[in-house]
């Protein structure tokens, strides 16, 4: 992975048990931008047997923050509008990817979307971000 502020490795670090759950590996976390990958475990497709949509939402919401915190600042989810478009199986690998599109002095907003091994769109969203002071 290239380099990253120290509050995105901070960040990034804190959301190791996040990691886990989600076989999440980041990719990259830089000048505003950030891709993470995962495989899709057989743990997370429900009855239709496609891989639930918490899954790339966690993913999206994450990358959005370590996008924001490449910036070094800090920023808590306010909102996340997620729209899928396809269904992945077990086994698949999909990637996440989160770029700043715009920031105030209280809010970042970001453009985000999962893709698959063959480059298809998943799903595709935008969040907000409150800024928050680091405590």
């Amino acid at each position: 992975m290239v380099s990253q502020s120290s509050l995105a490795a901070e960040l990034i670090q804190g959301d190791a048990n996040i990691h886990s759950n989600f076989g999440i590996e980041v990719l990259s976390a830089q000048q505003g931008r950030c891709e993470l990958a995962t495989l899709v475990s057989s743990r997370w497709v429900n009855a239709a047997g496609l891989t639930h949509g918490s899954v790339a939402y966690a993913m999206m919401d994450s990358a959005c923050a370590y996008a924001c915190a490449s910036l070094d600042v800090l920023g808590l989810t306010t909102s996340g509008n997620v729209t899928y478009v396809r269904g992945s199986t077990a086994g698949s690998r999909i990637r996440a990817t989160a770029k700043v599109v715009s920031q105030s002095r209280r809010v970042m907003t970001f453009t985000t979307q999962v893709i698959d091994e063959e480059n298809q769109l998943l799903a595709h969203g935008s969040f907000v971000f409150q800024l928050v002071e680091r405590r």
